[in-house]
């Protein structure tokens, strides 16, 4: 904290304080009152269903030395401060309580692939002897000890602070996973990206969004001048070429050979091999070519380590020296990690893929590397995107050799309907339903043979399950492991 009193912080922005508060040391902006302690500032903000002044009281009991409000509440205390523009000085207000200037911010947007994205770009940096952390869905910090978020992207309060700590440890560079959500609803507005990635467009959150036209439209927000430098984009994806075509920004294409050709910067792979560990390939690029081996399963995380590739491009890092260090990456907990038992030869693959797309690109990268039967386990998420259901359940039979329909996070429906939903779109009837994930997956481990592999899908790194309104402890990849290491299952 660069300022250490309310006076000194607020002087710049024109807000008058209280006398008897003006001079009262601070400790941090809270949008939460339930999170306030004392020495915090409480902001009172609009929410979608209420307004932060119905907690003003619940935060100054809580020892609130100040709260700011966009409008005249009930309480007439000392230091509560009325700020008619509060939501729009808002990032400006939160940059300066917790500076962050000299942090490289990479920002990730797409349906697939962020968090993969956010972590290779943390390895690389590390690799490359930088310091680093990353923000998204597994949390923020250093990727080797992540520390849980509730949302892929916090909001802007909360991003400040984590910067603003990070830097404080000697990060240097923070790659940021940046949800349609965040984008739609300003979480980052007022930063400044260095570089700005796009990953791929697929069916998800239409609950929010309503259309793929106004989901698309959204992710595109990330590519403009008031929030990034340079970009990076998938143009191996349609949105992606689209977005690339109207970026006016410098891009950096990335993706298969034959959809690079035409741009000036680029990262393009081809002639493919399946290695027992990822793969081989030949990367070609303005900047030479060369031939690399990546210990990652799933074509797709080619997709994101070139991803990764170009936004430490972008930063001013070598080619020489990224090339060296992508084939050190490691996969990513939760994203196709694998679990082998070598006492049956059986394989346990757990993946987040809890969309169409992720599900269907999933399987058949799985695919490549399994010798006997395929096994899909997973299930939907309840109070969630219904029309997804029968389509995720249509690629399981089409891809799989063995289906096992399960729950997710059912939240308030009825496992058993969110099920049925999902085996709507099995036409050949040719599943088992059993609504207990963890009977399910024993299940499968069970009943595979020599050589099988079993795709475990939609949890990933998730340590909870919600069913109705509580979150339970649920850590699937310890449940995976522990599975796999007993001697008879």
């Amino acid at each position: 904290m660069q300022a250490n009193s309310l006076q000194l912080w607020l002087t710049p922005f024109a807000i008058q304080l209280p006398t008897s508060v003006a001079a009262l040391p601070l400790k941090n902006l809270r949008i939460n009152s339930s999170e306030v302690q004392s020495g915090d500032v409480f902001l009172a903000l609009p929410g979608t269903k209420t307004h932060g002044n119905q907690f003003i009281e619940k935060a100054l009991a809580a020892g609130a030395v100040l709260v700011l409000t966009d409008t005249q509440s009930s309480l007439h205390d000392e230091p509560i401060v009325v700020v008619s523009n509060l939501v729009e000085q808002l990032s400006d207000l939160a940059a300066a309580f917790y500076p962050h200037q000299a942090l490289q911010l990479v920002g990730i947007t797409g349906t697939n692939g962020k968090s993969s994205t956010a972590i290779f770009v943390n390895q690389l940096a590390v690799l490359l002897e930088q310091q680093a952390a990353v923000i998204g869905t597994l949390g923020y910090g250093d990727y080797r000890n992540l520390t849980p978020l509730n949302n892929t992207t916090p909001h802007l309060v909360d991003i400040h602070r984590i910067l603003s700590a990070e830097a404080a440890k000697g990060a240097e560079l923070v790659a940021m996973e940046v949800s349609s959500h965040a984008l739609v609803q300003q979480r980052v507005a007022g930063l400044q990206f260095e570089v700005a990635v796009f990953s791929n467009l697929t069916r998800d959150h239409l609950d929010y969004h309503g259309t793929m036209q106004a989901y698309g439209e959204a992710k595109a927000l990330l590519f403009k001048a008031d929030l990034a430098k340079k970009a990076v984009i998938n143009v191996s994806d349609d949105f992606g070429r689209q977005l690339a075509a109207d970026c006016t920004l410098p891009v950096l294409a990335y993706g298969k050979l034959e959809d690079c050709v035409g741009y000036s910067e680029y990262l393009a792979y081809d002639q493919l091999e399946i290695t027992p560990l990822g793969y081989q390939f030949r990367l070609s690029s303005h900047l030479g070519q060369q031939q690399l081996q990546l210990k990652v399963l799933g074509e797709f995380n080619i997709q994101n380590v070139l991803a990764a590739f170009g936004a430490m491009l972008q930063l001013g890092h070598s080619f020489d020296a990224l090339v060296a260090a992508v084939q050190q990456l490691c996969s990513v907990p939760g994203r196709i990690e694998q679990f082998y038992q070598p006492s049956r030869k059986v394989m346990a693959v757990v993946d987040y893929a809890h969309t169409p797309d992720a599900l269907e690109q999933t399987l058949i990268a799985v695919r490549n590397h399994c010798q006997g039967k395929l096994w899909a386990v997973f299930g939907c998420g309840g109070d969630r995107d219904k029309g997804k259901r029968p389509l995720m359940g249509a690629i399981a039979e089409r891809l799989a050799d063995q289906l096992i329909i399960t729950a997710d996070n059912p939240r308030t429906e009825d496992v058993m309907a969110i099920c049925l939903d999902i085996a709507a779109g099995c036409t050949q009837q040719q599943y088992q339903l059993i609504t207990d994930r963890k009977t399910a997956i024993r299940t499968a481990l069970e009943q595979a043979k020599a050589g099988d592999l079993v795709l475990i899908a939609g949890k990933g790194h998730e340590d909870y399950q919600i069913i109705g309104h509580e979150v339970l402890p649920y850590d699937e990849r310890a449940f995976v492991l522990q599975l796999v290491t007993e001697t008879a299952l």
